[in-house]
């Protein structure tokens, strides 16, 4: 008789994995504390989720897509070229077969394209798209052979093997506040464009806890009251 003993690993195994092409659209008003805009110039922008739900055989995502536009203003002295911050809200629901609440969702989102229209000059009107990496997983219990005991007249071989198995999981929210500090001849006008690079990410497991750092490059172009562009 032969007397096993079993150990039960939970496997996050993959469901399936879908690409989507969302579009976000979204008018903004320039502030009366800025100028006409004539024409756009450039926008960039990025996007953040702040809520993601699996429903039966759909996936869907809250977030925003936060926009930096620089245009060409109509004034008839001094520099031209000013800029707006502008965010756009968006609630999608995706189809995708199969999959259930229970199941975890790994999405990546990112801006494949910005285009801007002059509704007139206080209005513009945007739409972007958006490219979502949608990644699902089933955590299931397995059960294993660890070890063999009470063997009599009958040869083994043991291979050890490292396994990874799921404890668990969880999200949370960090916020990071800085003062960027400029050239001290500069007098500060005007935020043109802001962007950032997420750098040197590292985590550490504590006691019941995990550790991430990780730091922020960012760069930022502006506009100083004399009328010249700096980018820090």
């Amino acid at each position: 008789m032969i007397d096993a003993v079993k150990e039960n690993l939970c496997i996050n195994k993959a469901v399936g994995s879908k690409t989507f092409q969302v579009l976000v659209e979204g008018d903004s008003i320039i502030p009366d504390t800025k100028p006409d805009i004539l024409n756009d110039i450039v926008a960039n922008g990025n996007v953040c989720i702040y809520k993601k739900e699996i429903l039966e055989g759909r996936i869907r995502l809250d977030g925003n897509v936060n926009i930096y536009l620089m245009y060409l203003a109509d004034v008839n002295e001094g520099q031209n070229i000013r800029a707006i911050n502008t965010s756009l809200d968006f609630t999608e629901i995706l189809d995708f077969p199969g999959i259930e609440s229970k199941m975890t969702l790994d999405e990546n989102v990112c801006i494949k394209k910005i285009e801007c229209r002059v509704i007139n000059g206080r209005k513009v009107g945007f739409k972007v798209m958006l490219e979502v990496e949608a990644k699902v997983f089933y955590n299931e219990q397995e059960e294993m052979i660890k070890e063999i005991k009470s063997i009599n007249d009958i040869e083994t071989q043991v291979v050890s093997l490292k396994m990874n198995s799921l404890i668990g999981q969880n999200t949370t929210k960090a916020s990071a506040k800085e003062t960027l500090i400029i050239d001290s001849n500069d007098n500060l006008e005007e935020i043109l464009e802001v962007s950032y690079n997420i750098i040197n990410k590292d985590t550490k497991i504590s006691y019941n806890k995990v550790l991430a750092k990780a730091d922020i490059a960012i760069k930022v172009l502006y506009l100083t009251d004399d009328r010249s562009y700096k980018k820090d």
